[in-house]
């Protein structure tokens, strides 16, 4: 079981024992669009602001009482899923990850994987199409999503690892002749027929 980490209270008691990732006060770790993400060592957070949004936004967290010098232990997890309703701060966010941020992230589906890159879903389009009334993008990975604002709907991902992730749920919900037409489109000679079933 892990290590139970409390939140420093408004109030810290003189005379106890700072850990030691509360000696340091928040630093800048990352700057980009009129984003800049701090890294709060007291509370173990990494937060977003910029001069429309001084409350901040959490994009990750780490572990405060791991000490920098200790590589094994890399804590540090990007949290991509909160940014989607501002394009700069995503892109932002993506930008830091690219840049040497944390090595773990939990992604929004505004964000696409390839060759060991981030990219905003936007900058990952190779092909569009209608169909069913809806307005389709074939992604750099590979994947079908319907192209909606501010983050994409995630239909198909021929090539996930894992059998239940290849069809999403949003697939399963367009009308039976929508998805064969999808399914033409996205793979017209039918070589990825035996990963949907």
């Amino acid at each position: 079981m892990g290590k139970i980490v409390p939140f420093p209270s408004p109030r810290p008691d003189k005379s106890a024992a700072k850990p030691a990732g509360q000696h340091h006060p928040p630093e800048t770790v990352f700057h980009d669009r009129g984003w800049r993400i701090l890294k709060l060592p007291s509370a173990g957070r990494f937060l977003a602001v910029s001069a429309y949004c001084r409350r901040g936004i959490e994009v990750g967290r780490f572990d405060p009482l791991a000490t920098s010098r200790d590589q094994h232990r890399r804590s540090e997890i990007a949290i991509l899923t909160r940014c989607v309703g501002d394009e700069r701060l995503a892109r932002c966010a993506i930008a830091w990850l690219n840049s040497g941020g944390p090595p773990n992230a939990i992604l929004g589906p505004f964000v696409v994987v390839t060759g060991g890159r981030y990219r905003y879903w936007r900058d990952a389009i190779i092909e569009v199409a209608a169909i069913g009334g809806k307005r389709l993008v074939r992604l750099i990975d590979g994947s079908i999503a319907i192209a909606r604002e501010p983050e994409p709907v995630p239909l198909l991902d021929l090539f996930a690892p894992l059998k239940e992730n290849r069809r999403r749920a949003a697939f399963d919900l367009l009308p039976r002749e929508t998805r064969a037409a999808i399914l033409r489109w996205a793979d017209p000679r039918g070589q990825f027929g035996a990963l949907l079933r």
